[in-house]
């Protein structure tokens, strides 16, 4: 009796351990960022917000019964490794669905890829080519489109500046369309491009395109870059003899303390339109930042923010693709996110029901003091 006792009570933990492991179900989420190379400056705090958006959405209880698994992966700014990183993580299949890369370079690269193995990607970058790739591949952040035509109208409506030179990465489809956004965005407004010089995110020497600069008679200079390549040639561009009164125009590549780092003071009174400002009022923005500087010890910046955005999103996709979440279900979820607070821009994420464009708002910032401010209207 006594023996039946002891394999009866050890039946029923059994049983109970096994609806506990059956309560707690464990799905990956692939997270894959450019950890090393040209766009490190981004990937790595869009990588660490991103694991803290998961890290909390585990830790609310939001999920029910599900956790998610970070499987991480670096992308190294390469396309080629994208490909691979977003192939092999496709082959698991208990992972749920992969979040970045985090450029439109990489993400258009990997996209086809996602969508062959029918795994979700939701990617940083502003390329439509992400979302084109197919059904299964969505970005949080907005078109060239509509940041940059809010640059052009802030330049054309609360600047002096009549005059102003281009200058962009010729090798990244993401700064090409910031700069055609930007530039059309000026037509018809009275402030005239005078040139546009293509440069490449390996190039390190600028100073011939500075001293072109510095003799055009220009009122500021717009470059669509990598944050330290775009640094580089501010630097060069004050060093060939623009003077510190005609500014720098810039996408939210420069909304980062990498740029101002190694622009130094050659970034002061530069203008850099950005998705997220640290100061902004969003609900959810102070307990961002606080726990982000308490995990990583600094402030976040623009990438950081659109990391947690993104990955704060997933969580919600995962959310509603409701307690036995598939790759279909959290397709689906993810297709259908609408009007969701977000930190960034005006508070609100949403996407078009066509094609699936983002929109949220946008911040205009000023470099001040060796750091970033809201720009005077």
């Amino acid at each position: 009796m006594r023996l039946f006792r002891k394999t009866l009570l050890a039946s029923v933990a059994v049983l109970a351990a096994g609806v506990t492991l059956a309560q707690a179900e464990t799905y990956k989420i692939g997270v894959i960022n450019a950890l090393t190379g040209t766009y490190a400056f981004g990937g790595v705090p869009i990588q660490n917000a991103m694991k803290l958006a998961i890290e909390q959405g585990n830790e609310s209880g939001k999920l029910g019964d599900v956790k998610l698994e970070v499987v991480e992966g670096d992308s190294a700014s390469d396309k080629g490794q994208t490909i691979t990183l977003v192939s092999r993580l496709a082959q698991d299949p208990a992972l749920l669905m992969i979040i970045g890369p985090t450029t439109s370079l990489e993400g258009t690269a990997g996209a086809p890829v996602a969508n062959e193995q029918k795994v979700a990607l939701f990617g940083i970058g502003s390329s439509r080519g992400i979302v084109q790739a197919g059904p299964w591949s969505f970005k949080v952040q907005q078109v060239g489109d509509d940041m940059l035509g809010e640059l052009s109208k802030y330049v054309a409506e609360h600047t002096d500046i009549k005059k102003i030179a281009v200058v962009f990465d010729r090798s990244n489809d993401g700064f090409v369309s910031q700069k055609n956004a930007f530039v059309a965005g000026l037509q018809g407004t009275g402030v005239e491009v005078v040139s546009e010089d293509g440069i490449l995110s390996s190039d390190t020497d600028f100073l011939a395109i500075g001293t072109r600069l510095a003799n055009s008679g220009i009122d500021a200079f717009f470059v669509a870059a990598p944050a330290e390549v775009g640094a580089n040639v501010v630097v060069q561009a004050r060093q060939a003899g623009v003077p510190m009164e005609v500014p720098m125009v810039g996408p939210s590549s420069f909304a980062t303390p990498a740029f101002i780092d190694t622009a130094g003071g050659a970034a002061e009174g530069s203008i850099v339109i950005a998705d997220y400002f640290i100061g902004s009022k969003n609900p959810g923005n102070e307990d961002f930042v606080a726990s982000y500087e308490a995990k990583y010890g600094a402030k976040p910046d623009n990438w950081a923010a659109m990391g947690f955005a993104l990955a704060s999103l997933a969580v919600e996709a995962v959310k509603q693709a409701g307690p036995e979440p598939t790759r279909e279900k959290v397709r689906d979820a993810l297709a259908g996110l609408r009007d969701v607070p977000t930190i960034l821009g005006n508070g609100t994420w949403t996407m078009d029901s066509d094609d699936f464009d983002p929109h949220y708002g946008a911040a205009i910032l000023k470099v001040q003091d060796g750091g970033l401010v809201l720009a005077n209207p």
